[in-house]
């Protein structure tokens, strides 16, 4: 029986930034490693600050990966994965707070979070029908209690790149798209 992965620590991009300066090292260009280094932390930080003090801090976000069945159960992250690190960068709550990476959770439990934003992931693989993004968005508009949760009602709903889940450089990518997400949702003061 395989086991769903559990993340015991909080994800940060400090383990990107150290994989970076170990290759840096290794391929003798440590400067250019520390320059890109700096220019990650440099746009991560001014997402953070687009969204810093507004009136996002706290609101519930969930982050949802795929389904087995595209009306069944969803993988929505965990709290500790690097989804969760964008939400936390940015003062966003999320509504899952199992240790789990992705977790299967009902849209019952999902109504009850009852979710200001959703960030649907977008990916090419199709191991489940829910890898594509367009049955995922169709399934929240058309399903009897999807529809009713209050980011999908206000079309707050954000399209990031499954690369922006994982840990890796794409994952600044997924703090500014969710930081601009914010802002155009009218969140940010």
């Amino acid at each position: 029986m395989s086991r769903r992965p559990i993340a015991s620590q909080m994800f940060t991009m400090e383990l990107v930034y150290r994989n970076i300066r170990e290759f840096g090292l290794v391929f003798d260009v440590a400067d250019r490693a520390e320059a890109l280094i700096a220019e990650l932390k440099a746009r991560e930080a001014k997402a953070v600050a687009a969204v810093a003090g507004n009136a996002a801090k706290d609101i519930p976000v969930t982050v949802w990966f795929s389904s087995k069945d595209v009306k069944g159960d969803a993988f929505l992250a965990g709290k500790n994965g690097v989804p969760a690190y964008i939400l936390a960068k940015l003062g966003a709550r999320n509504i899952i707070t199992t240790n789990e990476e992705w977790p299967l959770v009902g849209w019952e439990s999902v109504a009850v979070a009852n979710p200001a934003v959703i960030v649907v992931v977008k990916m090419d693989r199709r191991r489940f029908p829910a890898d594509d993004v367009d049955l995922k968005l169709n399934f929240l508009r058309t399903d009897a209690v999807a529809s009713k949760l209050d980011a999908v009602r206000r079309n707050r709903i954000v399209v990031m790149d499954v690369g922006a889940t994982r840990a890796g450089l794409d994952t600044v990518d997924g703090i500014e798209a969710l930081a601009n997400a914010i802002q155009s949702f009218g969140f940010a003061r």
